[in-house]
């Protein structure tokens, strides 16, 4: 009998933030950090002020996250959701270590606080949901792959379960929008 075995998602997101935690790292003495991370967190700063209004914001959060969230649902349906689920998710932890880590070297030590913040509470949402739907287009990806068909007999079921991961991605948007701005605001307000 064969033995399914786990999708790693939790250790390939793990993978990607200590890459990401390492890459800044690796280049903080170089001139890059001067003009990307000003704008970064200037960037920040603007939204988190409230100089963009709620639905505008809103609508360029979904418009970006919901067709990450669609193309990668629909490379499910083919054999190259495999390859994209594990690159999604070292991207995904990547980009997390990265935020840390700059606004650490940014910073200093208050600076982790700053990235930390302008993470909570949308990746509480964002981590679990990309990372069930990973593995839901990781599972289908190798079912079409080994069972050599162009369309999957339980497509279903898997639309099902990355409908599962949109609620999780819808939940993160909001929060995103109407939370991370205030909770931005108020630690930045904290360290003045």
């Amino acid at each position: 009998m064969e033995e399914k075995k786990r999708f790693p998602g939790l250790i390939l997101c793990m993978c990607g933030f200590l890459l990401g935690s390492f890459i800044p790292n690796l280049i903080w003495k170089t001139e890059w950090h001067q003009g990307t991370l000003e704008a970064i967190y200037y960037l920040t700063s603007f939204t988190a002020s409230g100089s963009v209004s709620g639905v505008e914001y809103l609508k360029e959060i979904i418009k970006f996250r919901g067709s990450l969230w669609s193309l990668c649902m629909i490379c499910g349906f083919s054999v190259f959701g495999a390859p994209l689920a594990v690159t999604g998710l070292l991207i995904l932890g990547c980009r997390i270590g990265m935020v840390i880590a700059v606004s650490i070297l940014e910073f200093g030590l208050l600076g982790g606080l700053i990235g930390t913040g302008l993470l909570f509470p949308q990746y509480l949402l964002y981590i679990p949901g990309w990372i069930f739907l990973m593995e839901q287009i990781w599972e289908q990806s190798i079912d079409i792959w080994k069972h050599r068909e162009l369309f999957p007999v339980n497509k279903k079921r898997y639309l099902g379960k990355t409908g599962i991961s949109a609620l999780f991605l819808s939940g993160g948007i909001l929060a995103e929008c109407y939370l991370n701005p205030w909770i931005v605001e108020k630690i930045l307000d904290y360290l003045k």
